[in-house]
């Protein structure tokens, strides 16, 4: 299982890095701390599998 987003600052950059399942590490930068906070909480979610479908329709 994937560890939850970290959230550094580095050179005046904010710096998301997020570890995937393959053991690769994501990188996501942002102009602000909050964005940064947001996008991490939004990349820590585990993922659903996309939006839900409507209905088959029956025939």
């Amino acid at each position: 299982m994937s560890q939850a987003p970290m959230v550094t600052k580095e050179n005046d950059v904010w710096v998301i890095r997020l570890e995937r399942p393959n053991g690769k590490t994501q990188e996501y930068r942002c102009a602000t701390e909050n964005q940064a906070r947001q996008l991490a909480l939004v990349l820590g979610k585990p993922d659903s599998g996309g939006p839900p479908r409507p209905p088959a329709e029956r025939r």
